[in-house]
């Protein structure tokens, strides 16, 4: 790909944007944006075309929005074009650590959600009909073939049994759990008292049948049942207040003596045969032991066809809840369904991800060693939840100071690190994607958004290595854009860029244009010092060589004209342009160089070479030109502190502190005299104080702010202060 077209207009605060970035000769483009002027919203419609969605504009939704970005004259797609950022991507509510490419991971993602869905609702349905808790486990227990067999495999298990006509027990009077509890009670009493619980349950259905008491059937009231009730009545007190229980026979029991003696009764006519009265009582008190086995006598009063299945436990399980699955049949051949459809899928899938393990582990390897974040990234194997294959899973290790190093959930390590730290972290992503895309050949125009947002500096260079490595990849070719500065000229001066650098500027009519990118190398030697033949550069000049003397001399002569020359001074009226020449020949180093630059005699008056200068860039229409900003910005503190100081009495000037700010000071005294009566002029001055403290001072981190300024809003305030000295 060679050719990058935009046209765009009314998209997302962009007013109107066309341009052309040609990729012939070198593989990056550059667009250094300060806030606010286009980056996010020309990232914005970049994803939204890729997702196939038209851009618009969304606070002014009456706006006509047309957006057209074109590869060699071709639509720009998903498969074209890749948004790298430092931001979390978008992902499915079942994120799968492990097949780490990008695009493996969203197939197997959609596979899992739509066969995680028909898996809730089969769940929930056999819940209901089974009155569990716990079905998937208790499948899993019941239909396993092999230690290995997932709940995937169990369910075809259970197809094949349907299919064969496997004999099932639909009965749905009683809770699963009091037949199979989770704790085995019930199935540990079976298997060691089978033989007695045959014989024991044939004596006490008998004695249920032929009582006056007990009963059997639906509505069982069995020897658990009475002894609840005895104890119930122990103190009398329900008798004694004239209570009476009826039996079935009419009989009445009017007190515990009499109820006593009705249970005994009942049960002596099987205990004259001691080997009989022997076993009920064993068996019993077992049942009596704990609620488990109260819950499976229950069952088995209330369902005495049950009794014979009971010599193998374990086909009693599977019938019972094969009996519940069958009765789910809607809701579970959907579920096998879905599954069977996509097992080839999921086995290649995961195979894929594990024919590419090496190429994560070199991805993993390079950004542990580059980025300093307080954890390392593992891949580690994992055997996946559907077909229970072992897959590459991603792990994080955390490890802070002398302790030892700690593996880590992904949820709970991103509330533990800084902002800088998750953006680490989330780069990670974009990484495995491009190393997939590389895998597979796919050309692309990568777009990183602001990548080095939020980072330090030892960070920010981890990420200049990242795009050194990609811009050396001949598949890919790479749109960087930045509000960064320092980033910006570090990228400019490792990559090769040729002609693709370009600082973006909008005017007040949101139209946004793409200007030949400055400021590459030295910005002071080249855009101050070698062009010194020029007045604006000559004044520019002035804030560097006051530094270097301030650094070298301390507070000399030389140095407090300077100052003189930044600041309203007794003096700085009578300054000339000759004076200032003079202490540049004897201050830069580059001495002779300088002389010859300087090829004007001049004893014009400084103050007035300033404003002549900055009414002429007034008219410039040069919008990002470093010394138009430069002395335009000492224009505008000049004139104020002029308009200040004539506004001010000498006694309110007196007020002044020594050796402060003068700027600053002038300001506060200003606004203390004066914020009833000029009001607008006192937010005017602080304008002014905010601004040109870090315009001027050209050591503060490398000019930076001026460059991110646009040169309209100091237009704008010159011409405010401009009004005021009139």
């Amino acid at each position: 790909m060679n050719i990058l077209n935009f046209d765009i207009k009314n998209c997302y605060g962009i007013g109107s944007l066309q341009h052309e970035i040609d990729y012939s000769q070198a593989s990056v483009g550059v667009i250094y944006a300060p806030n606010g002027t286009m980056k996010t919203s020309l990232t914005k419609t970049f994803q939204r075309l890729i997702d196939g969605k038209n851009p618009c504009d969304e606070i002014y939704t009456h706006r006509e929005s047309s957006a057209k970005i074109q590869l060699d004259g071709n639509p720009i797609t998903h498969d074209s074009v890749y948004i790298f950022s430092n931001e979390e991507k978008d992902g499915t509510t079942q994120i799968s650590t492990f097949l780490v490419n990008a695009e493996l991971k969203l197939q197997y993602d959609a596979i899992l959600s739509q066969i995680t869905q028909a898996k809730r609702t089969f769940i929930k349905q056999l819940k209901g009909l089974a009155k569990s808790t716990d079905c998937e486990s208790e499948i899993i227990e019941t239909f396993q073939d092999t230690p290995d067999d997932t709940f995937f495999d169990c369910l075809l298990h259970i197809q094949q049994l349907i299919e064969s006509n496997a004999p099932y027990i639909n009965d749905k009077s009683f809770r699963y759990n009091d037949l199979f509890d989770k704790g085995h009670k019930v199935e540990q009493f079976v298997k060691e008292n089978i033989d007695d619980i045959l014989q024991y349950f044939d004596k006490y259905v008998q004695l249920l049948q032929g009582s006056s008491l007990f009963s059997v059937g639906e509505n069982s009231f069995g020897t658990a049942q009475v002894s609840t009730l005895l104890k119930s009545v122990s103190d009398n007190r329900f008798f004694a207040a004239s209570h009476k229980f009826l039996l079935h026979n009419e009989n009445t029991i009017s007190s515990k003596d009499d109820m006593q003696e009705v249970i005994d009764n009942e049960l002596n006519k099987i205990y004259s045969d001691d080997t009989i009265k022997k076993l009920f009582e064993k068996i019993d008190k077992k049942l009596q032991a704990n609620a488990d086995l109260r819950n499976f006598q229950d069952v088995i009063q209330s369902n005495q066809d049950l009794i014979p299945e009971l010599i193998d436990y374990d086909a009693l399980r599977k019938k019972i809840l094969l009996g519940y699955i069958i009765s789910a049949e809607a809701s579970f051949s959907e579920l096998v369904g879905v599954y069977s459809a996509n097992i080839d899928s999921i086995k290649t899938l995961i195979a894929q991800a594990n024919e590419t393990r090496s190429q994560w582990e070199f991805v993993i390897d390079i950004f542990n060693s580059r980025f300093f974040v307080p954890f390392k990234l593992k891949l580690q194997n994992k055997a996946d939840i559907l077909l229970n294959q072992v897959a590459p899973e991603l792990i994080f290790v955390y490890k802070d100071g002398a302790d030892g190093p700690i593996p880590q959930e992904r949820k709970v390590l991103l509330e533990h690190l800084s902002k800088g730290e998750k953006h680490a972290f989330f780069i990670l992503q974009n990484l495995f994607e491009l190393e997939a895309r590389k895998a597979i050949g796919k050309p692309t125009l990568i777009v990183f958004d602001d990548v080095a947002d939020s980072f330090d500096y030892k960070n920010k260079y981890a990420i200049i290595e990242y795009l050194s490595d990609i811009a050396n990849e001949s598949l890919f070719t790479m749109l960087i854009l930045t509000h960064n500065f320092d980033f910006y000229r570090s990228i400019v001066s490792r990559l090769n860029v040729g002609g693709n650098v370009f600082v973006a500027n909008k005017n007040v009519s949101r139209e946004v244009s793409l200007k030949q990118g400055l400021y590459r190398s030295d910005l002071l030697k080249c855009r101050i010092i070698d062009k010194l033949n020029t007045k604006r550069a000559f004044i520019s000049c002035i804030p560097f060589a006051r530094n270097i003397i301030e650094y070298t001399q301390g507070d000399s002569e030389d140095f407090k004209l300077l100052t003189s020359c930044l600041h309203i001074k007794d003096n700085t009226d009578t300054i000339s342009i000759n004076s200032i020449k003079d202490i540049f020949i004897r201050t830069l180093a580059i001495k002779q160089q300088v002389k010859e630059k300087i090829n004007y005699d001049d004893d014009e008056l400084y103050l007035s070479a300033v404003y002549d200068e900055a009414n002429k860039i007034m008219l410039d229409d040069n919008e990002i030109e470093l010394t138009n900003k430069l002395v335009l910005s000492i224009a505008i503190r000049l004139k104020a502190e002029q308009y200040m100081k004539s506004v001010l009495t000498i006694e309110q000037l007196n007020e002044m502190k020594k050796n402060s700010n003068q700027t600053g000071e002038l300001v506060k005294l200003f606004k203390k005299h004066h914020i009833q009566t000029l009001e607008n002029n006192c937010h005017i001055m602080n304008q002014v104080l905010m601004l040109t403290s870090e315009n001027i001072h050209i050591n503060n981190f490398m000019f930076e702010p001026l460059v991110d300024i646009s040169i309209l809003y100091l237009k704008d305030l010159y011409r405010k202060i401009q009004a005021l000295t009139e």
